[in-house]
């Protein structure tokens, strides 16, 4: 085995899916091969005296000193996505950097206004840009599963990501490596780095095992219910913005609903009062991807559909609706988007179903919800596939590779002007 690496992960290895998906679920997998994850989720600081008891003012002036414990084990330093440097409104889409600017806007609407979630972070960036000798050899890795940068109004958090976006391309142009996760990601990360990564998403096969499925939730009672039914059991899951997204096939959903007696449309992740005005059951958020693998599981899809709206920031998704409802037994139904985008690794007609207008969504469907064989020959030979070429022990090489890669190339970004 090669000698360790640290890799020091600047946040949380499991707050969100996109952390375990992208850094979590493959810390066991990693140690394995000789490469230890450790989430960076405290920046300790030592104030100047007579700051301690001023401390924001202290942050904005300069007056501490980072602690370097954690930086001091590491090898190689890890920064993700985007953070919340600056306030955000809870009830619209709005923000600003500045405290003054969130007070009067709190105070003319009645809105909730969240602060910084990381007061740190810029002043840790500017440090490490204005001394390379700060981070003694170690490497930086930028690693997105999104492009921020075309982060759109209808997300609720386009006004939070833009006020980011200096930042995000400064990492990006800082890395020693960058790593994504489609190929779509790869080309708008190669504008501003020559050292990009493709890393698809993986699965873990035990999250979605009969047998570690528990008994059916109280929040499910309707769905156990229902499977005895013998209509077709068509499964969406996202967010209520995600209501955007599931009009690319709605009407060709009820069209089928209203076809094929039995029909249950089912949606996990929301149960606000547009979701449940869409779907015949409506199922509210579970919290952590394992747990939402269950769930989804619980709700025996026999169809599951990935519509997406053709615009730049969903061409850079990732193919994880199809990977998780293929795993849950599921045959996939999703958009085909012109030039590309995450559904295009599906074998159409082989191992899922591509559709890009209405008449091609509504054929799909119906060609699917009368034939229970048919939804099970795409979903088995899906899943063959995936345990093939996504299962997070093989990923994991990937992670280990890129991360050692870095190491060896640790500085190579600090000699290009970031962009």
């Amino acid at each position: 085995m090669a000698s360790p690496l640290n890799v020091l992960i600047y946040g949380a290895l499991d707050a969100g899916s996109c952390d375990v998906f992208r850094a979590g679920m493959f810390r066991d997998h990693l140690a394995a091969l000789g490469v230890n994850l450790r989430p960076w989720t405290q920046l300790r600081v030592d104030f100047t005296p007579g700051w301690e008891n001023r401390q924001q003012e202290a942050v904005e002036a300069g007056a501490f000193e980072i602690d370097r414990t954690d930086l001091d084990w590491a090898d190689v330093v890890l920064f993700r996505r985007y953070y919340f440097t600056s306030y955000a409104c809870q009830a619209c889409d709005a923000a600003w950097r500045l405290e003054t600017e969130a007070a009067v806007h709190a105070q003319n609407t009645g809105h909730t206004v969240r602060g910084p979630l990381d007061r740190l972070l810029r002043p840790l960036w500017t440090r490490l840009l204005a001394d390379p000798a700060f981070l003694g050899g170690r490497a930086v890795v930028y690693e997105t599963d999104d492009d921020v940068l075309l982060t759109p109004p209808w997300t609720g958090g386009a006004a939070a990501a833009g006020l980011e976006k200096d930042l995000v391309r400064s990492m990006l142009g800082r890395a020693d490596l960058v790593t994504v996760s489609t190929p779509q990601l790869v080309k708008m990360a190669s504008r501003r780095n020559s050292a990009v990564r493709l890393i698809r998403n993986a699965i873990e096969p035990a999250w979605y095992a009969p047998t570690a499925r528990p008994a059916p939730t109280a929040g499910h009672a309707a769905t156990a219910a229902a499977a005895e039914s013998n209509g077709p059991r068509i499964v969406f899951y996202g967010v209520a913005a995600r209501l955007r997204d599931y009009a690319v096939c709605r009407d060709a959903v009820d069209e089928t609903a209203r076809t094929a007696p039995g029909t249950r449309r089912i949606w996990l992740g929301s149960d606000n009062p547009g979701v449940r005005a869409a779907v015949d059951e409506a199922h509210g958020y579970v919290r952590g991807p394992a747990d939402f693998a269950r769930s989804l599981v619980e709700a025996r899809p026999g169809i599951g559909l990935a519509p997406i709206a053709d615009e730049p920031f969903n061409r850079g998704r990732s193919e994880l609706h199809w990977l998780e409802y293929s795993m849950a037994g599921a045959a996939t139904v999703a958009s085909r988007l012109m030039g590309g985008g995450p559904y295009s690794v599906i074998l159409d007609g082989v191992d899922g179903l591509l559709a890009r207008n209405r008449a091609q969504w509504l054929d799909a469907l119906r060609s699917l919800a009368g034939s229970p064989d048919r939804q099970a020959e795409l979903a088995g030979r899906a899943r063959e596939r995936i345990l093939t070429e996504y299962r997070a022990a093989d990923r994991a090489v990937e992670w280990a590779d890129a991360y050692r890669w870095a190491a060896e190339h640790a500085g190579r970004g600090a000699t290009r002007q970031p962009a």
